[in-house]
């Protein structure tokens, strides 16, 4: 029977392990100072080298080399060197303690551990995965940690060092081994694969090293595994079928479908992975990664240094950076990271379902009314607005529902295109002027009627200055912003109300008795938080003031403002659309409402 590939390749001596330098360093100098410690602990990832090291700390101090002292340099081969390497040895005792981890195999160790060596000159406990050891055990494993023989090296090795009692800590040299890097996995996999003449290209060992998630066992076992599916000769494509990651292009596929906000390609993009047998799971890591990998290039310019691949596919990531914007790709993390906590968490939930609805809601934005897809939504429109679509053409039907939903979602202004008068883009008359033939009367919305109705005749104002019920309409928008970053003044809003806005100032009011909260919103960092929300959503600046209703006066009730109404009056949208980008309404297609009387 052949002997696994990482049980040949284990490391024998401290230069042979692999990314633990600063471990590695310390044990031999310890060893040639004669300072060996009575106990170590080893924590860190599975895969990364605690036992090995371990053993080769155990061949150390009892290498028939050494003539009778620790050496640095074990031979490996020696009759002693052999039996630890086979787990044989009388004096080198390895323990499990996710199976033995009772009081009754520590008492075990107790009455032996006072005995002298059989073959070597030091007696080396190794303890695998402590932190499984009950309360009762570690007690006794305590008094012996406390009064150690001489002859005896306590080595405890454990993933999880936080559960390991403290008292036991405290008479540990404890050491942290680490993640080695993907250049690192890959440079041992690439050496062993010319020794086992293994043909297989960089770019795939990349791959197996970047599925390995930092284990030097894993990497080596994969690599076993392919040279045996392949018959020594491994493709790409073979190691991404072995391994079930997904291929670079579906990354790129899948983040350019939601670019494109193309729903029916993300639902048949999803179910083509599900027919081709695809850990939908994986694929999601896969793509968090892969989005993890653009994000960074957008802001930096530059690849994660952890990235070890080809040109082709960091080339492929700064054009596609390029294209994505970043409330895009910040929206997109952030769906599938709830896709991820929903997938591994105690619910369980189905990979396919969620990854589909995520899907959707990424390419069809009125499917999601969450405050990043509204700013996402918001930076595709400027971008157009910036690209000089709109001063060319009319504006897609999905755009102009696009604008419906952002501005039912809260009030936002879109950018305006370049101000310089080569735009081209003429400004319609305002007010009640005829217009051309097949374009609709645009109604009065129905507040200001209702003021008309009443003798109250708003003084002219700004385009640029938000009409109250703009900012009514933006107050839960708002409200949403502040209450996690700014708790104490989202509670003072909270029982205000927008009274009136005349020029650049907006006043709010606060009920009788709440003059607290009032003073809350005049301090100045509250103050310029609320006016950097403001213009944040509205687009303009204002100046606010707060002022407070006087005893027994009859608050008005703020108009309600429902979280799940989101539909703009279509009037105000295409009144917008034709001021802001000089549009032009082909057909009027609008059904009749309720209440409303025909264009």
């Amino acid at each position: 029977m052949t002997v696994s590939l990482y049980r040949k390749y284990r490391p024998v001596r401290f230069e042979d392990v692999v990314g633990q330098d600063h471990i590695t360093r310390t044990l031999v100098n310890a060893i040639r100072q004669d300072r060996v410690s009575h106990a170590y602990l080893f924590a860190g990832p599975r895969g990364t080298g605690k036992t090995t090291t371990a053993k080769i700390l155990a061949m150390a101090l009892n290498c028939e080399s050494g003539r009778g002292k620790a050496t640095v340099h074990p031979d490996g081969s020696c009759p002693r060197c052999e039996a630890i390497r086979r787990g044989q040895s009388l004096d080198v005792l390895e323990l499990d303690a996710a199976s033995n981890r009772g009081i009754d195999d520590i008492r075990d160790i107790r009455d032996k551990v006072g005995f002298a060596p059989v073959e070597g000159r030091m007696k080396v406990y190794i303890v695998d995965e402590v932190h499984m050891l009950t309360t009762e055990a570690f007690n006794a494993l305590l008094k012996m940690l406390e009064e150690p023989p001489v002859h005896v090296v306590f080595v405890l090795a454990t993933t999880e060092p936080h559960k390991v009692l403290p008292t036991i800590l405290s008479r540990c040299q404890r050491f942290d081994f680490r993640r080695p890097s993907l250049a690192e996995i890959s440079g041992l996999l690439k050496g062993i694969a010319s020794k086992e003449h293994i043909e297989i290209s960089e770019a795939t060992l990349n791959v197996i090293a970047r599925a390995s998630l930092g284990s030097f066992r894993d990497a080596v076992g994969t690599l076993d595994q392919l040279a045996t599916y392949c018959e020594g000769k491994v493709s790409m494509r073979d190691a991404l079928t072995v391994l079930g990651v997904a291929e670079q292009d579906l990354l790129f596929e899948i983040v350019d479908i939601v670019n494109d906000r193309d729903p029916r390609a993300a639902v048949l993009f999803i179910e083509r992975l599900a027919q081709e047998g695809s850990d939908l799971g994986r694929f999601l890591r896969d793509l968090l990664g892969h989005l993890r990998d653009l994000y960074v290039v957008q802001h930096t310019g530059e690849p994660p240094a952890s990235l070890v691949t080809t040109e082709e596919y960091l080339d492929g990531l700064r054009s596609q950076a390029n294209r994505t914007t970043t409330a895009v790709l910040t929206h997109f993390i952030d769906t599938l990271g709830d896709v991820w906590r929903a997938i591994n968490g105690k619910g369980q939930a189905d990979p396919r379902l969620e990854l589909e609805l995520a899907l959707i809601k990424m390419t069809k934005p009125a499917a999601d009314l969450s405050p990043q897809s509204l700013a996402a939504r918001l930076d595709h429109l400027e971008r157009l607005v910036e690209s000089g679509v709109f001063a060319s053409r009319v504006p897609d039907r999905d755009v102009v529902e696009e604008v419906v939903d952002a501005a039912g979602a809260g009030p936002a202004s879109v950018r305006r295109p370049g101000t310089g008068g080569d735009q081209g883009v003429p400004t319609p008359p305002g007010g009640d002027e005829e217009r051309a033939p097949g374009h609709p009367r645009l109604r009065t919305p129905v507040a200001a009627a209702s003021s008309a109705e009443e003798g109250m005749v708003p003084a002219p104002r700004s385009a640029d200055v938000p009409t109250i019920d703009t900012l009514r309409r933006a107050w839960p928008v708002l409200l949403n912003r502040l209450e996690k970053t700014k708790p104490r003044l989202y509670v003072a809003l909270s029982i205000a109300r927008p009274e009136r806005v005349e020029d650049d100032v907006l006043t709010i009011r606060f009920p009788h008795g709440h003059e607290m909260q009032g003073t809350w919103v005049k301090e100045p960092e509250e103050t310029a938080t609320l006016q950097r929300e403001l213009r944040s959503i509205l687009g303009t600046s204002l100046r606010v003031l707060a002022e407070i209703g006087r005893p027994g006066e009859a608050e008005e009730e703020p108009k309600a403002v429902e979280r799940d109404d989101r539909i703009l009056k279509t009037s105000e949208l295409i009144e917008h659309l034709q001021r802001e980008f000089g549009a032009t309404l082909i057909e009027d297609a609008r059904p009749s409402r309720p209440g409303r009387g025909g264009p």
